[in-house]
C-alpha cells in the first residue's frame, strides 16, 4: 500500500484525539466518584506526610511521602508518574507538581523543580495523579522527524517505514550459536543479522523468543555492535537488560532503579553515574549553590538597602553559575557511562528524553513491539539504522482510550503494519513451545496460530498432579461451567468495571483446594478481564501473601504452573463486552505450564462462535465440567 508523508501528520492528530481522551476521562472521574473510589483507582493518594528531603540529579528536591503509620499506600504509583501535591484539607490555587521517582509499597518519592513550599512539611497531604503529555510530545516529535526526511538514505529509510520501498537484507550470515537453537530460532537471527533496515520476530507464547533475542545480541556484541533495547514497558526492557547481561555484555539501564529487579539495579545509569568522581564535584557545587541561594533570599527579606540587593545579586549569580558548572560535570559522567557501554536499555518514550537524545546506536532490539503505538515504535528508527521488531500480533495490542483514535488506526502496531505491507519476507515465526502442556496448546494453535504450534517433549506431556500430594480433579485444560446457577454479572459500586461474586466462590475454593493438596502458591496465579473481579477475588485471597492476582492484561508476558480464570460475563442478554477481543483470551488460555481452569457460563459465552469452539474443545479433551455436579465452595 503506497503511502506519503500525510501518514505521519495523519498520527499526530490521533495522538491529539488519545491525548484528549486521556484528559477528559482523568477529569471526569475526579469530579464525579468520591475520594475513597478515586484512591482505589489509583488516581488520589490521601493523608501521607513529608518525611525525607534530598538531592537528585540535576539539582532537582527528592522529597519522600508516606503515611504517619507507614500502611501501605492504597494507590500503585510508578516512576514517570505525575503528581501535584496539596494540603488535605485546604485548597490552593497552584499546588506543585512533581514527577515520581521511585515507589514502594508504602512510600513514594518525588521529584521537584522548584524548592516546597513550608506547608509541604506541616501537616497531611493529598497527591493527585495528573495527565502525562510527556510520552505524547515525543511521540509527536517522532512523528514530526520522520515527516522531514526528504533526501538521501534517510528519505529511504522512511519510504521503508510507509511500505513503499522493502526492505533490504545482506547475505545470509554463518554464525555458530552459543547455545542450541531449533530451526526456527536459527533462522530468526540468521534473518535479523542479515537485516540492514528491519526484520520481525514473530514469538507465540512459549516459543523462546527471549533464546533468540539474547543470541542475537550476543552476536552482535561479538561484532562490536553499539546496540539498543527497548520496549514499551519497563518490564520487557527490564527482561532485555537480563538477557544481555547473561551473554556477557556490559549492559546500562536507563530509567528508574526503583522499577528494576533488586539484583539488576546495579546496572542502572542512576546508580553508576553515583559513584562517578564528577558526580560527586557536581553534588558538592549544587549543596554549596543551594546554601547560596538561602543567603540571597535572607538578605532580601531582612530589608530592602542596596547593600542587602546587591548581596543577594551576587549570592544569587554565582549560585546559578555554580548550578550550571554541576550540571556540566553530570553530563560528563552521564556521557562517559554510556559510552562504555555495548548495550543501553530503556523504554521508547525515554529515547527522546534529554539523557538519550543525543545518542546514536549501530542496531536496536524492540521487544514487545506489538504493545507498542507506531508514533512511539517510530523512536526506536530514529536512534538506529536497523531495528529488530519482537512481538505477537495475535497478543494483546496497544491500549488506546479515544475510540475513534483507534478506529482510525492508532490501535494497529507498526509491527501489525509492516507485516501487513512485506509479509513473510520480513518475518520470520518461532513453532516449538516450551511452556505448555500439549493440551492447552492445541487450541490456541488450531484457532490462532494455523496449527503450526508443536509442544517439545519436554512439556507435551507434564502434569499438574506430579506437583501435588493429594489426588485432585486436574486434567491439563478444566473448563467449569456455571451455566443456570445464577451468577450473573454485576457492576461494582462506584465503577462501570463488572464483578461475578458467584464465580468469584468457585475461584476461590479452588485456589484453597491446589494449596492445600501441596501446590506451592507462587507457582499459581489468578487471572480475569475486569478489574473489579480481580480486587474482589484479591480481598477473598488476602491471607495468601504470595499469590498473584491480577487482571489478564497486566499477565501479559507472564507464566506459571496453574492458571485461574474468572471471565466474569454472564446475562441474559449473551453481551461479552471486551471479550469479543479475541486477543485476550489467547493471553489467558496460554500463561500456564500443566493446568489451566476456567471459570465462565457457557449460555453467555456460546453466543460467539469463537467460544462455542472452545467450549466443544474442552468437551473433546475430557475437560469440561458442570457447577452443577461440582462441589459447593
Amino acid at each position: 500500500m503506497s503511502r506519503d508523508v500525510e501518514h505521519f501528520a495523519r498520527f499526530t492528530r490521533l495522538l491529539e484525539l488519545e491525548r484528549q481522551a486521556e484528559r477528559s476521562r482523568l477529569a471526569l472521574e475526579k469530579q464525579t466518584l468520591p475520594l475513597a473510589e478515586l484512591e482505589a483507582r489509583g488516581l488520589v493518594v490521601l493523608d501521607v506526610e513529608t518525611t525525607e528531603e534530598a538531592l537528585g540529579l540535576g539539582g532537582r528536591y527528592l522529597i519522600t511521602f508516606m503515611h504517619e503509620s507507614k500502611r501501605r499506600l492504597s494507590t500503585k504509583l510508578g516512576p514517570g508518574d505525575l503528581l501535584t501535591v496539596s494540603p488535605r484539607k485546604a485548597e490552593i490555587e497552584s499546588p506543585p507538581s512533581g514527577t515520581v521517582v521511585s515507589a514502594t509499597r508504602t512510600s513514594v518519592v518525588v521529584a521537584f523543580d522548584r524548592p516546597p513550599p513550608p506547608w509541604m512539611g506541616e501537616g497531611r497531604l493529598r497527591l493527585d495523579v495528573t495527565a502525562n503529555d510527556v510520552t505524547f510530545d515525543r511521540a509527536k516529535s517522532a512523528l514530526a522527524k520522520w515527516q522531514a526526511m526528504d533526501s538521501g538514505q534517510k528519505r529511504d529509510r522512511r519510504e521503508i517505514l510507509l511500505g513503499n520501498l522493502p526492505p533490504r537484507f545482506e547475505k545470509a550470515p554463518v554464525f555458530t550459536p552459543r547455545r542450541p537453537l531449533n530451526p526456527e530460532q536459527h533462522e530468526a537471527v540468521s534473518l535479523a543479522l542479515c537485516a540492514r533496515d528491519v526484520a520481525l520476530i514473530h514469538g507465540p507464547p512459549g516459543t523462546g523468543k527471549s533464546t533468540v533475542l539474547s543470541e542475537l545480541a550476543a552476536q552482535w556484541g561479538a561484532q562490536g555492535k553499539r546496540i539498543l533495547c527497548t520496549a514499551a514497558s519497563n518490564a520487557a526492557v527490564d527482561h532485555l537488560l537480563e538477557l544481555c547481561l547473561d551473554a556477557g555484555l556490559s549492559a546500562v539501564r536507563v530509567g528508574h532503579p526503583a522499577r528494576v529487579l533488586p539484583h539488576l539495579q546495579e546496572h542502572t545509569l542512576d546508580l553508576l553515574v553515583e559513584d562517578h568522581p564528577d558526580r560527586k564535584l557536581a553534588r558538592q557545587l549544587f549543596e554549596d549553590a543551594f546554601e547560596l541561594l538561602g543567603y540571597a533570599r535572607k538578605q532580601r527579606e531582612r530589608g530592602r538597602s542596596r547593600e542587602r540587593f546587591g548581596n543577594a545579586r551576587e549570592a544569587s549569580a554565582e549560585a546559578y553559575k555554580m548550578m550550571d558548572d554541576a550540571r556540566v560535570l553530570e553530563k560528563k559522567a552521564l556521557r562517559s557511562i554510556l559510552e562504555n557501554a555495548q548495550v543501553v536499555c530503556a523504554t521508547l518514550s525515554m529515547l527522546e528524553g534529554r539523557i538519550l537524545r543525543g545518542e546514536d546506536f549501530d542496531v536496536a532490539l524492540f521487544d514487545e513491539a506489538t504493545q507498542a503505538i507506531e508514533p512511539l515504535s517510530l523512536l526506536a528508527f530514529l536512534k538506529a539504522p536497523t531495528v529488530v521488531m519482537a512481538g505477537d500480533p495475535k497478543q494483546l495490542a496497544p491500549t488506546i482510550i479515544s475510540m475513534d483514535a483507534a478506529k482510525q488506526g492508532l490501535g494497529t502496531s507498526l509491527f501489525e503494519r509492516l507485516l501487513a505491507d512485506f509479509g513473510d519476507e520480513v518475518k520470520r515465526m518461532l513453532k516449538e513451545q516450551y511452556r505448555m502442556h500439549e493440551t492447552i496448546m492445541r487450541f490456541p494453535s488450531d484457532e490462532t496460530y494455523g496449527g503450526q504450534l508443536r509442544a517439545h517433549a519436554s512439556v507435551a506431556s507434564r502434569t499438574l498432579q506430579e506437583l501435588l500430594r493429594t489426588t485432585v480433579d486436574a486434567p491439563p485444560l478444566l473448563f467449569l461451567d456455571t451455566a443456570g446457577k445464577g451468577f450473573e454479572e454485576t457492576k461494582a459500586p462506584q465503577t462501570e468495571s463488572l464483578r461475578n461474586e458467584g464465580e468469584a466462590g468457585l475461584v476461590v475454593a479452588r485456589v484453597r483446594e491446589l494449596v492445600a493438596a501441596g501446590l506451592d502458591v507462587r507457582e499459581l496465579a489468578v487471572i480475569t478481564p475486569y478489574r473489579a473481579q480481580a480486587l474482589l477475588l484479591r480481598e477473598q485471597l488476602i491471607d495468601l501473601t504470595e499469590l498473584e492476582v491480577d487482571t489478564v492484561d497486566a499477565f501479559q508476558g507472564r507464566e506459571k504452573d496453574v492458571i485461574i480464570v474468572s471471565l466474569v460475563r454472564s446475562n441474559a442478554e449473551q453481551q461479552l463486552g471486551f471479550l469479543e477481543d479475541l486477543r485476550r483470551l489467547n493471553v489467558a488460555i496460554t500463561r500456564p505450564r500443566r493446568h489451566l481452569f476456567v471459570v465462565g457460563d457457557s449460555s453467555t459465552l456460546s453466543s460467539h462462535p469463537f467460544y462455542g469452539r472452545w467450549l466443544e474443545f474442552t468437551q473433546q479433551v475430557s475437560g469440561y465440567r458442570s457447577a452443577w455436579e461440582w462441589p459447593s465452595p
